[in-house]
């Protein structure tokens, strides 16, 4: 969501959030101090000015800043309580890295304060979930062309009303006329259709244009979903969007940051690697790494490498893509796979330049020609250096179907377009999501 109401609403909810945390921390400190609260309170803010942006860390990295999260149901209140809970492990870990920097009875204080936060942040979400479904603070729209892709941004919309709009209606100009007049509370026009045929109906709209909001279905689409419709745009599209050598700075920067990441990746593998090893090793025959052809930047092709997680003969009968218990995957593979421990090997391609540490996943060469010739556009994602994770991998399931890729190819079109080192911030921290919940989607 990069609308500009949303960005209001999420920083309401940061805002009013980091309210919450001073007011628990004041609260916590009248409870243990009584009157000598205020003369407590320039230290013990000091101390835990260092544990509260850990705590928001948390929450943005459980979704609790994510609009489409913002409904009183079960998935949000499990995120809320892990997030809780690692906001207490967190507390508890720095507690124990830096016993003098804390005050009198650090754990109690930790406790309490972490105890009002977590009540008064329940009751401030609750009331603020509900508020922002209000049909009052709903902005209509009416999309211009009916095809299969309105029709999803409509289900998807009528579903989040939290998002803050209300589809009025989507029209046919083949079947149906347009009458705007009749909507006075209309804030946004969403043209999904090319208005270069229909001369008739772009001098229609343009009577209105100091009335209501004209929005590109491509770019209204985009701002809802996080990804873009592929159906909806052509080699125009890619000419007005995509600012290759403005990204020259953003590119060397991503590449220190890459080196970091594979540096600090290294160590861990090396930590690691004797036991990941005895246990391939044990359980069958074969290597311990596995290297595997990919696609990267400009279609060059490199070996990547991966702790082995399935039979030494798994593609005895050719290249197939990996489907759901499949059973050339081993019992430890299984479990690196699900941890994504088996992608850490990747640092060497990380340090080699071969891929980065965010972009979209390298493909191997047999499957992308079939892919090609399917879906359209897609050789664009060799445009930049592929990821170890993405925001694909972030936001959609793992695809092993024709279907599947070209609906992460939506969203490698979102991240090639909008890349930026907020983004690649904001994938990091969804990455440690998927991990603490398990492993892959």
């Amino acid at each position: 969501m990069r609308g500009f109401f949303s960005k209001i609403k999420i920083g309401l909810m940061l805002l009013v959030d980091i309210g919450l945390l001073c007011l628990s921390l004041w609260l916590m400190l009248k409870l243990r101090f009584g009157a000598d609260a205020l003369l407590q309170w320039p230290r013990h803010f000091h101390a835990f000015s260092f544990i509260f942006p850990l705590w928001l860390i948390s929450f943005y990295i459980f979704g609790l800043y994510d609009l489409s999260s913002a409904k009183n149901n079960l998935p949000f209140y499990s995120s809320l309580l892990k997030a809780t809970i690692l906001n207490g492990f967190l507390s508890i870990t720095l507690l124990y890295l830096f016993p003098n920097f804390f005050i009198v009875t650090p754990k109690t204080n930790l406790f309490l304060s972490l105890l009002f936060f977590a009540v008064l942040f329940t009751l401030w979400r609750q009331f603020y979930n509900i508020a922002i479904k209000s049909p009052t603070l709903g902005r209509e729209i009416i999309i211009i062309g009916k095809n299969p892709r309105t029709l999803e941004l409509k289900e998807r919309i009528d579903n989040n009303p939290q998002f803050g709009y209300k589809v009025v209606s989507i029209i046919d100009p083949e079947k149906e006329i347009l009458n705007l007049e009749k909507n006075q509370n209309l804030y946004t026009v969403v043209t999904a259709l090319n208005l270069n045929h229909y001369p008739a109906l772009a001098k229609r709209l343009y009577k209105y244009l100091s009335h209501f909001n004209f929005e590109s279905f491509a770019d209204f689409y985009e701002k809802i979903t996080g990804k873009v419709p592929l159906s909806q745009i052509d080699e125009i599209w890619f000419l007005d969007n995509l600012k290759e050598r403005e990204m020259i700075v953003y590119g060397k920067i991503e590449r220190l940051l890459d080196i970091l990441a594979g540096l600090i990746l290294g160590i861990v593998t090396i930590l690691i690697f004797p036991f990941i090893a005895l246990a391939i090793k044990l359980e069958s025959p074969g290597p311990i790494f596995y290297k595997q052809t990919r696609l990267g930047k400009n279609e060059k092709d490199f070996k990547l490498i991966k702790f082995r997680s399935m039979r030494e003969d798994a593609e005895r009968n050719g290249a197939v893509w990996a489907q759901k218990n499949d059973s050339r995957i081993t019992n430890v593979g299984k479990i690196l796979r699900k941890s994504l421990i088996d992608e850490l090997p990747q640092f060497i391609n990380i340090l080699k330049g071969e891929i980065g540490l965010i972009g979209p996943r390298p493909e191997r060469p047999e499957f992308i020609k079939d892919l090609e010739k399917e879906i359209p556009f897609y050789h664009i994602r060799h445009l930049i250096k592929p990821g170890l994770t993405g925001w694909a991998q972030v936001n959609f399931k793992y695809g092993n179907t024709i279907s599947d890729a070209l609906e992460k190819l939506q969203y490698e079109l979102y991240y090639i377009k909008n890349r930026s080192l907020f983004l690649d911030l904001k994938i990091i921290l969804k990455t440690i999501n998927i991990l603490l919940k398990g492993g892959t989607q």
